[in-house]
């Protein structure tokens, strides 16, 4: 009798059916963002262990979900604040097109939901099952080139080194291991961030298994991606070594997916190890509980009542659903302007030779518009200007950093600056790159273009750009860049001289073409 009670007060638990209700809720209107998460493991082989990951979280909440039958009042008033804040991260990322900000502020706003509705006891009890997530979610575009293109460079480094330590008479070029007979190039798929990722979640994972302190869970993170980072480094000697001594064609083909895969278990297998040796007799005794072990805690005395904070939180989630509905279907402004179709082909005393782009660069790019043309004068070398230009930048439709794109094929960036121009007395920040292969040179100069703001920094464009959804509908934006070959006998000084020159004559005829409101 004694449990049918029991049975029947719970079923009618009215704060545990609100937080249900509300959770439900927040993961509908998510449900569009999802869609593009499970894509995205689907698609990305970097993130194709997403959906172990989820499994692994709803068996985090199954397992601990006696802490749901012991609700406090700390925190809770913490946790609106959260959903608040939550809120107002989501609906910016869906007017700036940021997908993962979306997709981090729904984490925040479960777990906020939790604390509001259950207090710190609540909020222990998803936290686990919250934290393995943000491990799956892709990083922004920019942030995931500039870490490939690091990861390629380090290494293509590392592998060179090893091969000159066995006596293999080897070349590096930037990413390109230059073997006499053939090439290797360390290509973006090879820059280990199919291991790096998949390692770091696991390091993650590992550090729940056991019931051992903070600092030691973040030691196993960096464990995690510190040999994922080698063993990629030893792969690409390896395939280096068995090129020159061996049949060239294992560089490629089942050999090359084969080798990955290999590499990638014994990955797997030295990260749980190195973990393991990090541990005490008595942590290594605690396997299996870590954060599975949710007995002996407390009661709280007194029991939570429905008050305010609950209601706060079921009335933010109400209000975020016309406020979603409203910023999905708001159409953006994109501002009135002139097609590069019509871009002066002489600016100053120099004449343009117009390009294109070849059709892969431009679907990867996917501009709205572009201009490529490259600007001669007598006996000088030519100044080459890209303008590419979103009308509305979103999820992947954004500029390419040239931080990233211009290195490649063999370049590497040797002196990297931020300058200051001048444009009508007022200074304009843009970025001095000077790139070299072998003997040649090649200085670069580039920035970003929003809403009539220069912007030389990557990620303080793409703040700009989020901070533009609080007073604008608009996401539009460009990058602009110059580059011109340094002769052996041109100095620095000159080439910065006569890209300073161009960028003057320049400034005034790009509003017509980039707008500035």
């Amino acid at each position: 009798m004694t449990n049918i009670v029991e049975a029947s007060s719970m079923r009618f638990d009215v704060p545990k059916i609100l937080l249900a209700l509300t959770v439900l809720l927040a993961l509908a209107f998510y449900a569009p963002d999802a869609e593009l998460l499970w894509t995205s493991w689907m698609e990305l082989e970097e993130f194709s262990h997403g959906p172990l990951m989820l499994v692994v979280s709803f068996f985090l909440l199954w397992k601990r979900k006696e802490l749901l039958n012991t609700p406090d009042n700390k925190g809770r008033f913490v946790g609106v604040a959260i959903v608040f804040f939550s809120i107002v991260i989501y609906g910016l990322a869906i007017k700036a097109g940021i997908q993962n900000a979306r997709h981090l502020s729904i984490l925040a706003l479960l777990f906020g939901l939790f604390l509001t509705f259950g207090g710190f006891n609540y909020a222990r009890y998803v936290f686990p099952a919250l934290i393995l997530l943000p491990f799956v979610v892709p990083p922004p575009s920019f942030l995931n080139s500039n870490l490939s293109y690091g990861l390629q460079l380090f290494s293509t480094d590392v592998s060179v080194f090893s091969l000159r330590a066995i006596g293999v008479t080897v070349f590096q070029d930037g990413n390109i291991i230059d073997l006499g007979e053939m090439k290797l190039e360390v290509a973006e798929a090879c820059s280990g961030l199919r291991y790096l990722y998949p390692m770091v979640g696991l390091g993650a994972l590992s550090g729940m298994l056991f019931d051992i302190a903070l600092w030691k869970r973040g030691l196993f993170l960096v464990l995690a991606a510190a040999i994922s980072i080698v063993m990629n480094s030893v792969r690409i000697f390896l395939t280096g070594a068995f090129v020159e001594f061996t049949d060239m064609g294992v560089s490629e083909g089942f050999f090359h997916l084969f080798e990955g895969w290999v590499f990638f278990l014994i990955s797997f297998v030295l990260v749980l190890g190195a973990c393991w040796l990090t541990l005490t007799k008595k942590e290594k005794s605690t396997v299996g509980n870590g954060v599975l072990n949710v007995r002996n805690i407390r009661k709280p005395s007194e029991e939570p009542k429905l008050t305010a904070p609950i209601y706060g939180a079921v009335i933010l989630c109400i209000a975020l659903v016309p406020l979603t509905v409203y910023l999905r279907n708001l159409e953006p402004t994109i501002p009135e302007r002139t097609s590069f179709a019509s871009f002066p082909l002489k600016i100053g005393d120099l004449i343009a030779e117009e390009d294109q782009i070849p059709g892969i660069e431009a679907e990867v790019l996917q501009m709205s518009d572009y201009f490529l043309g490259h600007y001669r004068e007598a006996n000088l070398p030519a100044i080459s200007l890209f303008i590419g230009y979103y009308d509305q930048q979103s999820a992947g439709r954004t500029p390419h950093s040239p931080r990233v794109c211009i290195p490649s094929g063999g370049w590497e960036i040797r002196d990297l600056q931020t300058i200051e121009l001048m444009k009508d007395g007022n200074p304009v920040p843009v970025n001095r790159v000077l790139i070299g292969k072998g003997e040649q040179r090649l200085l670069v100069y580039y920035w970003f273009q929003q809403r009539g703001k220069f912007i030389a920094n990557e990620y303080a464009a793409k703040f700009n750009l989020l901070l533009g959804g609080l007073t604008s509908s608009r996401t539009d934006g460009a990058l602009v860049r110059l580059s011109m070959p340094i002769s052996s006998t041109m100095s620095e000084i000159v080439a910065d001289k006569r890209l300073e020159e161009f960028s003057k004559n320049l400034f005034p005829v790009l509003p017509k073409y980039i707008p500035d409101s």
